[in-house]
């Protein structure tokens, strides 16, 4: 049977570098990258190292499918310099789209965020009005606009995951799940600055990766549909995540602060994924993730690329990339 040919940009990194492990014999991929955080993929994968903003049409070239998971991915990034971060996030992905309407691609899945809620004390579904309170989300929901308002020769899916967590061979320290445990487990104590109040949906990045390989697979036309991407049962407060964590790792250590002054909170429903996919279920809930999480971190070694900030910050005081975000040759 003929493999189908993805483009997935972003491919390098954290969830991307986990879908294609999972999926490497089932398609052809073909990554593009611009490779901020020094990872390197096997031989036999295709790999392009390129900024979003450069992308041409020939990067098309024989592919069917389009998965884009290449903008700078959390609020960290996305505050440091909110100009460039529209230049990425929002020129680059329209550029993208340029591209591909040229080619003769089939589909495109376009990596949203459930961040896009903000804070609500409502249970947020596909239908609700966004609240994006950092400049990572409105990126977004611009993005999502962008989408939704205009005509394309193939089907556009958008998909609003829920916080990512587990193991990758692209390891990130800058969310949640994945920071508290690996700090239970190094340091043997959990301390949060804040009261650990606001609640989250958490999901793991194989289920992230499974859902797009259905979406993939699926002969129906989906096009501009939305799913949040998560379980009904993995909504949690942070105190609720760090005490699982705890309780798993056997810490006595735990401790929380005082309320702190980013109450993002909200609660997400997930239902109409599973409805469209009745197959679809969680592999990794938070106990089985963290402890498939810990099960990798005890021979894991830090390279510095783990805190998605850290490593740009790094790299533009030693001026290997420039204030545009663009490597220096």
């Amino acid at each position: 049977m003929h493999k189908k040919n993805i483009l997935l940009i972003g491919g390098l990194g954290f969830i991307g570098s986990c879908f294609v492990n999972l999926f490497r014999t089932k398609y052809n991929f073909q990554i593009l990258d611009t490779n901020y955080f020094q990872q390197t993929m096997d031989n036999d994968i295709q790999t392009t190292i390129k900024d979003i903003r450069n992308i041409e049409l020939n990067d098309f070239h024989n592919i069917d499918f389009v998965v884009h998971m290449g903008e700078l991915s959390n609020d960290p990034l996305g505050e440091f310099d909110k100009d460039v971060t529209k230049k990425i996030n929002q020129e680059g992905t329209k550029k993208i789209f340029e591209m591909a309407q040229k080619s003769n691609i089939k589909k495109f899945i376009y990596m949203s965020s459930a961040s896009i809620y903000g804070f609500s004390k409502e249970i947020m579904y596909e239908t609700s009005l966004p609240n994006p309170l950092t400049e990572y989300a409105i990126s977004k929901v611009e993005n999502e606009n962008f989408i939704l308002e205009n005509t394309f020769p193939f089907e556009t899916i958008i998909l609003r995951n829920a916080t990512a967590f587990g193991y990758s061979t692209n390891l990130r320290l800058d969310l949640v799940v994945n920071d508290l445990t690996f700090n239970g487990y190094f340091n043997k104590q959990i301390k949060l600055i804040s009261d650990g109040q606001p609640k989250r949906p958490i999901v793991h990045i194989y289920d992230i990766s499974n859902a797009i390989d259905m979406i993939i697979s699926d002969e129906r036309n989906l096009d501009k549909e939305i799913f949040n991407i998560g379980s009904n049962n993995m909504n949690f407060s942070i105190k609720q995540i760090a005490e699982t964590i705890g309780n798993t790792l056997n810490l006595e250590d735990i401790s929380f602060g005082e309320f702190d002054s980013d109450q993002r909170s909200y609660e997400v429903n997930f239902d109409k994924f599973t409805k469209y996919f009745s197959n679809f279920s969680i592999r990794y809930d938070l106990k089985n993730g963290v402890e498939h999480l810990i099960a990798h971190l005890a021979g894991y070694e830090l390279n510095g690329n783990e805190k998605r900030i850290n490593s740009i910050k790094e790299l533009v005081s030693d001026g290997k990339l420039n204030s545009e975000l663009f490597w220096n040759d």
